[in-house]
């Protein structure tokens, strides 16, 4: 894994699917469990295009979920 700030490791690697498990002004403060992939990560942030929203979005990595590829969530 890549390191980010203050050499800490990068809890995902870009091309990694995650899971956003909180609320976002993105959906309108409404409650998503969005699937998305992460386009860069630099602890202790990354940037993810999320699939509900169609937009790039940057989280806090600790919260997101990473998913196993292959997996096809429902």
């Amino acid at each position: 894994m890549s390191k980010g700030v203050n050499g800490e490791e990068n809890l995902f690697e870009a091309g990694d699917l995650v899971k956003r498990m909180i609320p976002s002004h993105y959906t309108g403060g409404l409650h998503s469990d969005a699937i998305g992939v992460v386009l860069k990560a630099y602890f202790p942030l990354a940037k993810v295009y999320f699939y509900d929203t169609s937009k790039e979005e940057v989280w806090n990595q600790k919260v997101l979920e990473k998913l196993s590829k292959g997996v096809n969530p429902v």
